[in-house]
């Protein structure tokens, strides 16, 4: 009889244990290497993405500045061109700076010379010079002039002192378009790098921004870089221009992310490897020594027990051996130890064996024994019931080898019982398990399906088939071909992956969601799922069974809730886009109203009236009370949230960091602010900071008359959050208002009493929930407020 398969592999792999030792160290040598560079992969990502995104950031800062002086530049070509402000330039002046904090010089140039400078206290020296006629400010002066646009030069040595930026617009003449001159503003370089270059999110970084020369008539200069001196950068570098300066700021890592930092992991992972391949040979070692020692021992059993060659055929635990011309039929002692009957009483009765035969099997096996003995086999064998003194029956294997004489007539028959009652009720208990199952099977619904590999013969139970609205005889004949025709095409690539997986040890089992036509014409979704069972003497799959259940509904739900998910991404980047481009586009004519308005009351204030001039100065506040409004309301749709962006945020130096920025508010009010053991938090550094610094200045704002303002920060650990609290002595808020300050543009207070756009505390609740916490409040008239909010741990 011939080994099954699985007893083949099993017995190659014992008799090669070196071989298989080798190969477990091989396969997990590869595992860990994939695993090691897959690890240093997300590295090196990750970090680009941090460069990338402090690139934005550097970039996006010094843009804004660069769009604030191009506002003033505009504002001040506009009239110069057409009023006459030379004469008269302070007014002008003041109002353009006041309305644009990122410029510190304005000034009006007739021809290349300038003939108007605001302000004038230090800048006298300027007044008279001609850019033309100087060699280095002549290039950049000539390179806005062909622009026709706004274009910043330098950064330049400043004949007034200092090194700054000078964005300049031409100005041409309407009727012949003559170049009439150019509208200056100066940003100093410092003030502008102190606000944008003040800390670095990214530790081990270099920024570098050079100048770059169109023409390639110099070259390319660095004006700025974060180090002393320039480091050699190794690691990721990404650089970004910007056009209207023809600056190149570049984020670099100084050093890269080395290799040899896995040496470490590497070497564990060989030890490891090493080591199991080291065990692996032990273990499929024993075996091998162990059937050495059996067949040794085996050979010495057979020589001694010789004499019982054709008992040892039957293989069984009852001799019996049986002579066909007397009739007589001798048992070994095990039949009495069997059944209960002594030899005596198995001599009594001639038909005493046919008697003990169960009477539903007793006409076959009498049948069956015939014809064997007609025949000219020399084996008989059969399986069946037999009842012992006692009235039980037991389940058997009875086999007989035959003794024919020359005719080939039968003349005698030695043989053995085996027997197998229990391996027999085992079989009938798992028999009924499994039809219990199938029961159980088809009562979820499943399909059932059976698939000799090698043959492609296939079974499937009618619930499979009804799944697809068919009856099982409607697809008869049945074999895997009836499965690929009902498959959807852009499936079968799909499912004939998934099944590779399997059978090349990839994948425990087989699992794949595919589409099957049915029988109505349109696609039914199924998770199919099987195992091997059993492989061929080669190794390969032979038989596999599995289940087949239909997933149409859940699938629908998962494109239904994907095209929510789309739809919900679109409308966000729209709706971010929309604020971003809505605010800039009206933060420019409400400089403009502002400045006009603020040069229509210096012009004119003693030609109003104090009613005019009070109209003017209400004109003034809306516009700059609408300003805050744009730029709160362009923070709050700006503010996401990506929790791979975590960080450790020290909150004690975030605290410090907002009482510097506001130094001049708490010192004119003169305000304590008492900050009590805060921790180091991750979460996401910008937003938490904003959190802080609304919560601090809203209780600046709210503080009491003639009353220090006191503010105290303290945090509680609970088990899976920190819970923060910013207490104030300020003039309290009452209670049927503190539902409401959370909401979007809500004011409790008149717009003339306490500044603000009402957006504040909106922005401080998106950004608690978005760290996974709450926020909510106490607070007595005259007595104070208590803020509460919550971070999540991570």
């Amino acid at each position: 009889m011939s080994k099954h398969p699985q007893e083949k592999i099993l017995q190659m792999v014992y008799n090669h244990p070196k071989t298989v030792g080798v190969l477990i160290c091989i396969l997990f040598l590869m595992i860990s290497s994939y695993i090691t560079y897959t690890e240093y992969q997300l590295r090196v990502a990750n970090t680009e993405q941090q460069i990338s995104s402090e690139l934005n950031r550097l970039s996006n800062q010094i843009q804004a500045s660069l769009t604030d002086a191009t506002g003033a530049i505009k504002s001040l070509a506009h009239f110069s061109k057409y009023y006459e402000i030379e004469n008269n330039f302070e007014p002008t002046g003041e109002a353009i700076l006041e309305s644009h904090p990122s410029v510190s010089v304005v000034q009006v140039l007739d021809s290349g010379k300038i003939v108007a400078t605001y302000p004038l206290k230090g800048n006298e020296v300027v007044i008279g010079y001609d850019i033309l006629k100087d060699e280095k400010q002549r290039i950049e002066a000539i390179e806005a002039i062909e622009r026709r646009s706004v274009y910043f030069a330098g950064p330049i040595n400043l004949k007034q002192g200092g090194l700054g930026i000078v964005g300049r617009l031409p100005i041409f003449s309407n009727e012949s378009d003559r170049f009439q001159g150019f509208a200056t503003a100066i940003i100093y370089l410092n003030t502008l790098f102190d606000s944008t270059f003040q800390s670095l999110n990214i530790p081990n970084a270099f920024v570098q921004i050079k100048k770059i020369n169109p023409d390639n008539r110099s070259a390319d200069s660095v004006f700025f870089q974060s180090l002393a001196h320039s480091p050699s950068v190794t690691g990721i570098s990404k650089s970004k221009i910007l056009p209207s300066a023809n600056w190149e700021v570049t984020v670099a890592q100084r050093e890269g992310i080395s290799v040899l930092n896995q040496i470490p992991v590497v070497l564990l992972r060989i030890i490891s490897a090493g080591l199991l391949g080291f065990l692996a040979y032990s273990f499929v070692r024993q075996p091998a020594l162990l059937s050495k020692k059996i067949e040794e021992q085996s050979r010495e059993l057979l020589a001694a027990t010789e004499r019982y060659e054709y008992a040892t055929r039957a293989t069984s635990d009852v001799i019996w051996d049986w002579d066909f011309a007397s009739s007589n039929v001798l048992r070994s002692k095990n039949f009495e130890q069997h059944f209960g009957f002594n030899p005596e009483e198995q001599k009594k009765d001639v038909n005493f064996w046919s008697n003990l035969i169960h009477p539903e099997d007793r006409p076959y096996i009498q049948k069956n024994l015939k014809d064997t003995l007609e025949s000219d086999s020399n084996y008989w064998k059969a399986e069946f019931r037999v009842k012992d003194k006692a009235g039980n029956y037991h389940y058997i294997v009875d086999s007989g080898y035959i003794l024919r004489d020359q005719e080939g007539k039968a003349i005698r028959m030695i043989g053995a019982i085996q027997e197998i009652t229990e391996r027999k009720i085992a079989e009938l208990a798992l028999a009924s398990e499994k039809e219990r199952l199938i029961r159980v099977i088809e009562g979820t619904e499943a399909g059932i399906w059976e698939w000799n590999v090698q043959t492609g013969e296939t079974i499937f139970n009618e619930e499979w088939a009804r799944i697809l609205g068919y009856k099982l005889q409607e697809l008869e004949p049945i074999s895997i071909k009836t499965w690929e025709s009902l498959l959807h095409p852009e499936d079968l690539p799909v499912a004939q992956k998934d099944l590779e997986d399997h059978f090349s040890g990839k994948a425990s089992f087989y699992q794949t969601e595919i589409r099957l036509r049915h029988k109505e014409g349109h696609w039914v979704w199924v998770l199919g799922r099987g195992r091997v069972m059993s492989k061929a003497d080669d190794g390969s799959p032979l038989w596999m069974f599995g289940t087949q259940i239909d997933i149409s509904e859940k699938k629908a739900k998962e494109e239904a809730l994907e095209r929510l998910n789309k739809q919900l991404q679109s409308t966000n980047s729209e709706l971010k886009a929309f604020a971003s481009v809505a605010s800039h586009d009206m933060r420019e004519p409400l400089r403009m109203i502002s400045s006009f308005l603020s040069l229509l009351q210096k012009k004119y204030a003693e030609k109003l009236d104090e009613k005019g001039n009070q109209y003017i100065d209400f004109a003034v506040g809306g516009a700059k009370r609408l300003s805050l409004l744009i730029e709160d309301l362009l923070e709050y749709s700006r503010i996401g949230f990506d929790s791979k962006n975590k960080e450790s945020v020290d909150i004690n130096k975030t605290i410090e960091s907002i009482i510097d920025i506001n130094k001049q508010s708490i010192e004119a009010k003169g305000a304590h602010i008492k900050a009590e053991n805060l921790p180091i938090i991750q979460a996401i550094r910008v937003p938490i900071q904003q959190l802080f610094h609304n919560l601090i200045t809203n209780s600046l704002k709210f503080a009491k008359e003639n009353s220090t303002p006191i503010i105290s920060i303290k945090c509680v650990e609970l088990e899976n959050f920190w819970q923060f609290i910013v207490e104030d002595n300020g003039i309290g808020i009452e209670e049927k208002e503190q539902d409401k300050i959370f909401e979007v543009m809500i004011r409790l207070h008149s717009k003339e009493k306490y500044e603000g756009s009402g957006m504040g505390l909106a922005i401080c609740k998106k950004i608690v929930n978005q760290h996974g916490g709450e926020i909510w409040v106490e607070s007595e008239i005259g007595v104070g407020t208590k803020f509460f909010f919550t971070i999540e741990k991570t």
